[in-house]
């Protein structure tokens, strides 16, 4: 006794729509489940980029600000180094003066020659 496959069909029309809504159902939890996967590693990939952006911008910004530091440290340095210079300069001017107005004359210079002499 051999079933044709339109009764074979008919017969089981129940169990195989109930496997074809399982399997069904089945590809719809799997695409769900694939796009959720998806929809999260977007997500940690946007939050590691805006993270590293902003330590990139924090970065960058103490760079500048140390370079800013650094450069008014360089000027206020050679500022000082000139105005050093400057008195150093006013000095030995100062000396030059002193030294070319003034001659040095030491009293009982004579006596101790004579000293040494006897």
């Amino acid at each position: 006794m051999t079933t044709t496959p339109d009764q074979f069909f008919s017969k089981n029309m129940k169990w195989i729509t109930l496997i074809l809504f399982f399997l069904l159902l089945f590809s719809s939890v799997r695409s769900c489940n694939r796009k959720m996967q998806l929809d999260i590693g977007t997500k940690q990939y946007i939050e590691q980029i805006d993270s590293l952006k902003t330590l990139i911008n924090k970065t960058r910004q103490e760079g500048q600000d140390s370079i800013k530091k650094l450069n008014f440290e360089l000027k206020f340095t050679s500022e000082q180094t000139r105005a050093a210079n400057d008195r150093a300069q006013a000095v030995q001017n100062a000396v030059e003066k002193i030294k070319t107005n003034t001659t040095i004359t030491v009293k009982g210079v004579e006596e101790i020659k004579d000293a040494f002499k006897k």
